[in-house]
């Protein structure tokens, strides 16, 4: 394996056990002691690759980001061209398994709360949020051009459904039982279906939350 083949892999271990730590401890208990240990590696290691928390924190928020954005486009590309339907997968991509454990959402979490202390933090959640809005938008944008909608605000929906995914996201944080994955993209469906009811009131064909 090429040296910075060994490298990538390392890394992406160290990101992995970060994750981990932080579901499993919160935030601020996690040290880099915590990280080598759920790695199963050297705190020199981890030192090695990370110099500080501060500097593991943040690449790994990064991989996080990076990570789902490109799920959420590759979601979006393989439902094709309908524009309800590519909406649909965007909001089905949120409720995906692998976007939406509890694991995943607790992490989501923990950096959120950390934002309003570390600038670095919220710059790339802001644009992260940002673009997200805005992708949301310009797809609700061709579901009312689509079908031929009259006085109904693309940015204000897509606000309201991103608020609403957020706190569905909560609840599944708080209490997974009361309110799982399926039931969440039940919800932003019913949401759709109340502005759109020719393209959400029979749902289109895309994947839904396992």
């Amino acid at each position: 394996m090429a040296r910075s083949d060994i490298k990538d892999v390392r890394r992406g271990q160290l990101i992995a056990a970060t994750i981990d730590s932080i579901a499993k401890y919160g935030f601020a208990r996690t040290t880099l002691a915590d990280v080598a240990r759920q790695a199963k590696l050297s705190q020199g290691i981890v030192s090695f690759y990370f110099p500080s928390k501060k500097a593991l924190m943040m690449a790994t928020l990064r991989h996080m980001v990076e990570g789902y954005e490109a799920f959420s486009a590759a979601a979006v590309a393989r439902a094709g061209q309908a524009p309800a339907v590519r909406l649909a997968a965007l909001v089905a991509a949120d409720f995906d398994p692998a976007m939406a454990s509890r694991k995943q959402v607790t992490v989501w979490y923990a950096f959120w709360g950390e934002t309003r202390w570390r600038k670095d933090f919220l710059d790339l959640c802001t644009r992260w949020a940002d673009a997200y809005q805005e992708r949301t938008r310009a797809l609700i944008e061709e579901v009312i051009a689509a079908g031929c909608y009259e006085g109904l605000d693309a940015t204000a929906i897509a606000r309201g459904l991103n608020a609403m995914i957020d706190g569905l996201w909560l609840n599944i944080l708080l209490d997974p039982k009361a309110c799982d994955r399926k039931e969440a993209l039940r919800a932003c469906q019913t949401y759709l279906a109340q502005l759109f009811p020719r393209e959400f009131g029979r749902q289109p064909s895309v994947a839904s939350a396992a």
